[in-house]
């Protein structure tokens, strides 16, 4: 019951850090150009993970090498994550955070699980529900309210915010990035998907950088609370909401963790209040509780199957090569070193998504 508890605590932190990426991505682009925050925070990242990786692969015996992609399909795979979950969301977010204030982006990009479902019905001929597209139809709705200020005029002219419109792609992107990510995961960890896709993606953020006209030196001009959101985007919104996820789905299964992400457009919203003072209008609050509303009826009739058998919230069992990577003819049983590996559910990378 304790643990329970500490691991509820744990995803409602989670949630949390991720509605402040919001606030700190528009404190960061105020400060540095886009592309290059996003650069920062996940060469950052990076590092942190690929720390982590090896930290857990010595502790369960296992050398690095244990935890890297094998042959050409695993490195395209990995690759592509970083391209779209990374290198795409980020550009689409965080410029469009330039542009647009952080409770719209909140609001938007809380569409996430809604558009993977669609595309994940188009791609990969899942089956999507009923309840689902009508979901997917309320948040929307929501946030057209939000991107229009409940303004008519705003739809008969077309004359949108350009940052909502390029937040309006992050969802897409990240959408692609889950649906690939489950062919990932069939033959690599998450925490090692993760990480890979936060290395290539920072690769690929650093010539964008530059070509945007950003130089290392811009560094230097970020100010404290500069550096704070780039520290809050690359640890806490990555890496420790990485790791405490991950921790909740193990404990309590993908069906009752992913209840908490409707709690970060809530947060998004009140922390863009208190810390950068946007407004909070009628409109907004009522748009804001249409997407929510959407997401959470969109994620019910679904949730069930993913958790373990008879929905006790145990997580679903590794593929084998998990067992490989390891040197292990099994999955490593509870207590063992690498049971928090092991027990990571395989369908569920990025479909709440890291913002």
């Amino acid at each position: 019951m304790q643990r329970t508890r500490v691991t509820t605590l744990k995803l409602v932190v989670t949630t949390f850090f991720w509605g402040g990426t919001f606030v700190a991505g528009k404190w960061a682009v105020r400060e540095a150009p886009p592309l290059f925050v996003a650069f920062l925070r996940f060469a950052i990242a990076t590092v942190v993970l690929f720390a982590l990786m090896a930290w857990k692969g010595k502790r369960a015996g296992a050398p690095l090498s244990a935890f890297t992609p094998k042959g050409g399909a695993q490195w395209a795979g990995v690759f592509s994550l970083g391209a779209t979950g990374v290198f795409l969301y980020n550009c689409l977010f965080l410029t469009g955070l330039s542009f647009t204030t952080a409770t719209n982006g909140s609001l938007i990009v809380a569409l996430n699980p809604l558009l993977t479902a669609v595309l994940s019905a188009l791609w990969l001929k899942e089956r999507i529900r009923t309840v689902q597209v009508g979901g997917l139809l309320l948040a929307l709705g929501g946030v057209t309210m939000v991107v229009t200020d409940g303004s008519a005029e705003v739809l008969r002219r077309l004359s949108f915010n350009h940052g909502d419109l390029l937040l309006l792609g992050a969802p897409v992107a990240w959408a692609l990035y889950t649906i690939l990510g489950k062919k990932v995961l069939a033959f690599l960890p998450p925490l090692t998907a993760t990480a890979y896709a936060s290395l290539f993606g920072a690769l690929l953020l650093l010539p964008a950088a530059a070509l945007g006209g950003a130089h290392l030196s811009d560094a230097a001009r970020l100010t404290a609370y500069g550096w704070a959101s780039v520290l809050q985007l690359a640890l806490l919104g990555t890496v420790v909401g990485f790791v405490w996820w991950y921790d909740g789905v193990a404990e309590l299964g993908a069906a009752r963790a992913a209840v908490f992400v409707n709690l970060v457009p809530l947060f998004g919203v009140l922390l863009a209040a208190l810390i950068l003072s946007e407004p909070l209008g009628t409109t907004k609050v009522a748009g804001g509780i249409l997407v929510v509303a959407g997401v959470y009826a969109g994620s019910l009739g679904k949730r069930d199957k993913e958790d373990g058998p008879a929905g006790n919230g145990t997580a679903p069992s590794a593929p084998g090569p998990i067992r490989s990577a390891f040197g292990e003819g099994k999955i490593p049983g509870p207590g063992s070193p690498v049971e928090h590996f092991a027990n990571f559910p395989r369908k569920r990378l990025g479909t709440e998504g890291l913002p």
